[in-house]
């Protein structure tokens, strides 16, 4: 036998000789329990930290992983934007004054200098003529124009415009509590200024005037980066 045959030998007959009593087996364990628990609520106030960090910056980065899903700086007097499951549609840029199809018969936009015109079916049927919003040059943020579709009302076309800093890729519509994306149209260059479409539920069953259109829906437009350029509730 070898030295170090011996040596592991007298350790062993040590370790034979060591009788752990049936009392302390269990405060050791509750021991190694709350040293864990304390590990673990460790690493999740840093992970929290990290978190409120992220959202405590200037601006709200867009998250689109998993559904409707909260994203931005939330304040006590509304919510953070909602961001649907699907991916963004594509945005598109059209030149000024072409006819972009809306994916129904007969609705079509196009884009001029300092505004959007619409053609929808039940003004203009298959005719020609499309309807005109302008807006001042010096106006900033995002807003919306609604057309209903009779005579059910099933659906509407929901028209957003967002003139301001910045280059829009993206926009949402909020309604009853769920994200619609818009898809993004713009021209060429930098106009200032971009537009979004997007179908969505109609909000009245009937042509009654009184009817707000826009009562709890929410707006917003994002940069590339996901920054959030401009967010508003019209019947705020």
């Amino acid at each position: 036998m070898d030295t170090e045959d011996m040596v592991r030998g007298a350790l062993r007959d040590e370790v034979a000789r060591v009788e752990v009593a049936d009392w302390s087996a269990g405060p050791v364990r509750a021991h190694v329990r709350r040293q864990r628990r304390g590990r673990r609520a460790a690493v999740g106030a840093s992970a929290a930290a990290a978190v409120l960090a992220a959202v405590a910056g200037t601006g709200a980065v867009l998250s689109a992983q998993g559904g409707d899903r909260a994203v931005g700086p939330v304040s006590s007097a509304s919510s953070a934007p909602l961001v649907p499951a699907e991916p963004a549609p594509e945005a598109v840029v059209v030149e000024p004054g072409q006819q972009l199809p809306l994916g129904r018969p007969d609705w079509w936009m196009q884009l001029k200098d300092q505004e959007i015109c619409l053609h929808d079916a039940p003004a203009y049927g298959s005719g020609p003529g499309c309807a005109g919003s302008s807006w001042a040059s010096d106006a900033t943020g995002i807003s919306a124009k609604y057309l209903g579709v009779p005579p059910q009302y099933g659906e509407a076309l929901y028209n957003l415009v967002y003139h301001g800093p910045g280059k829009v890729a993206r926009m949402t519509m909020e309604l009853d509590g769920r994200a619609y994306w818009a898809t993004v149209v713009s021209l060429p260059g930098s106009p200032g200024y971009a537009a979004g479409y997007v179908w969505g539920p109609a909000f009245k069953a009937s042509d009654d005037a009184k009817a707000d259109p826009f009562q709890g829906i929410r707006l917003v437009a994002y940069d590339a980066g996901g920054t959030v350029l401009a967010v508003k509730t019209p019947s705020s």
